[in-house]
């Protein structure tokens, strides 16, 4: 999850436009991921349900993005979700590898 908000923060200082659309296809393949690596035993029932925060909270930003809600608002609940996917990473070291792992 630590690179999918990395890419988030790239994108918007690269001057490109993040969409409520561009981030519900990031929040669906999170989820499901997350459950597909849960099931194979990847990762700790735990680490799933702690990483439901930062997907929550993408959830959240996509809705504020559709809410026409200011980039300032925004970007400072984005450096929230990095802080949270920096300390999950801690946490269970490891899991942003197996997350990005499973992308085509």
């Amino acid at each position: 999850m630590l690179s999918s908000i990395k890419s988030i923060i790239d994108k918007k200082r690269n001057g490109i436009t993040i969409t409520s659309n561009m981030l519900n296809l990031e929040i669906e393949y999170i989820s499901k991921t997350l459950e597909i690596m849960r099931d194979a035993q990847k990762i700790s029932n735990d680490a799933y349900l702690d990483s439901g925060s930062i997907q929550g909270g993408l959830t959240v930003v996509s809705s504020l993005l559709e809410q026409n809600t200011p980039d300032t608002e925004i970007d400072s609940l984005i450096q929230t979700l990095n802080f949270r996917a920096i300390n999950l990473e801690d946490k269970y070291p490891g899991l942003n590898a197996i997350l990005e792992s499973y992308r085509p």
